[in-house]
């Protein structure tokens, strides 16, 4: 990838040079519990005198601030690790995303959303290891260490993955042939247990060893890791519309493990999806599928009688459906749906206090950290949030040399 497309911001934090190291991890068809690294020198890099913290809403928008360090040479333009605190993965892929649009530099950032902001940037190769961690209440994916390539699927060249994780599979994201590959390590594990929180002092010092985190690397922490919302559950509570979606967008896993299979499992999921989506914009526009043209597909009789159910109940509200929520509710429900965990605040304290703060502790600093609050789109409870910032933004400040952190948030909501 082209340089001169990423392009540095101003930064006020004087700089110095830095020769940093950076380690590699074997590739491994197979999870694995903890990885042993060789250290790889690196061309010098620039250093912030004081660690920057940037706050965003979206936490796609956080992507912008990495970039504009990997431009300013504070960051190594391949290779780095990102540290991932959230209750979410965000580690899938817009399905009509181009290989090349990945690789594009700035122009990427206005196609990415919350859901989906890491892996292009793995295809950039500006990140080649993501550390998930997840609080207790997250189970997306099985703890462990995993390697899979991220590519162009030379038929479409969308980008694809070839992993073979339910994950991927429920997006229609497989490909068992790619080009333009990039190989990431994805590691996975629980910081907090909150069942066991006298014993977290003891399990902390072997999670630190286990993901074995080098410098250079990227802090990046959401908030709704501390408290989790899901806000479709909300949508039509009546009916219990997010658990009738569950049978309409489900679909089988394979029962082994070819190549052949799962790219046939993908090619039906993905026809699936498309089927879904044509419906779904036929209810956008029309309010019903009274004249639908399309065939009268089991997915059809499905959502037809979901239209019938939901149409009732926004009559007697007087308003008008918000079908394109409600499909995309239905493309969270499959594997069991998003996660859900509304914490104390002395649940949220003891998480920060018995978990967090020895974790960082443990870890070298840094280079830039990346907060979202994730509370506009309901992942993070609006009640809750400012208590988290706060107490988030107090530990850093306290852990690390930090900057005045940039409430990015500020500049482009007013809510």
């Amino acid at each position: 990838m082209a340089q001169n497309k990423i392009c540095s911001q101003n930064i006020s934090a004087t700089e110095s040079s830095s020769t940093l190291t950076l380690r590699k991890t074997p590739i491994s068809e197979n999870i694995i519990q903890a990885e042993h690294f060789t250290t790889t020198e690196l061309p010098p890099l620039k250093r912030f005198k004081k660690i920057p913290i940037y706050v965003v809403e979206e936490h796609n928008d956080a992507l912008q601030f990495i970039y504009s360090a990997i431009g300013g040479k504070k960051l190594p333009l391949e290779g780095t690790t990102l540290l991932h605190l959230d209750a979410h993965p965000d580690m899938l892929i817009d399905r009509k995303l181009k290989g090349s649009e990945a690789r594009s530099g700035r122009d990427l950032l206005p196609l990415l959303q919350i859901e989906n902001w890491i892996v292009p940037a793995v295809a950039a190769g500006h990140i080649s290891r993501v550390v998930w961690l997840r609080p207790p209440w997250a189970k997306q994916f099985p703890d462990g260490t995993r390697t899979f390539n991220v590519g162009d699927d030379p038929r479409t060249g969308y980008l694809r993955v070839d992993s073979k994780e339910p994950y991927y599979l429920s997006d229609a994201l497989y490909s068992g042939t790619l080009t333009n590959k990039r190989t990431l390590t994805f590691t996975v594990a629980e910081l907090y247990h909150s069942l066991l929180p006298n014993s977290i002092q003891h399990r902390i010092p072997q999670l630190v060893k286990n993901i074995s985190i080098s410098q250079p690397y990227i802090l990046d922490i959401d908030l709704d890791f501390f408290s989790t919302s899901n806000p479709f559950l909300s949508l039509y509570q009546q009916i219990a519309l997010y658990d009738l979606l569950e049978p309409i967008f489900e679909f089988k896993l394979p029962n082994d493990d070819e190549v052949d299979t799962f790219e046939k499992a993908n090619e039906n999921r993905e026809q699936q999806l498309d089927e879904l989506e044509i419906l779904f914009k036929h209810l956008e526009v029309f309010g019903n599928l009274a004249e639908y043209q399309g065939e009268k597909t089991d997915s059809f009789k499905k959502v037809l009688s979901i239209s019938k159910k939901v149409n009732i109940i926004a009559a007697k509200e007087g308003e008008s459906p918000d079908w394109w929520a409600i499909y995309a509710a239905g493309c969270t429900r499959d594997q069991g749906g998003l996660p859900y965990y509304i914490s104390s605040e002395e649940q949220i304290r003891n998480m920060v206090e018995k978990g967090l703060i020895p974790l960082l502790k443990r870890l070298p600093p840094p280079v830039l950290i990346t907060v979202a609050r994730s509370t506009i789109d309901g992942y993070c409870p609006a009640n809750q949030v400012e208590m988290i910032q706060s107490l988030i933004l107090k530990t850093l400040k306290e852990i690390y040399d930090t900057d005045d952190p940039a409430l990015h948030y500020l500049t482009v909501h007013t809510s």
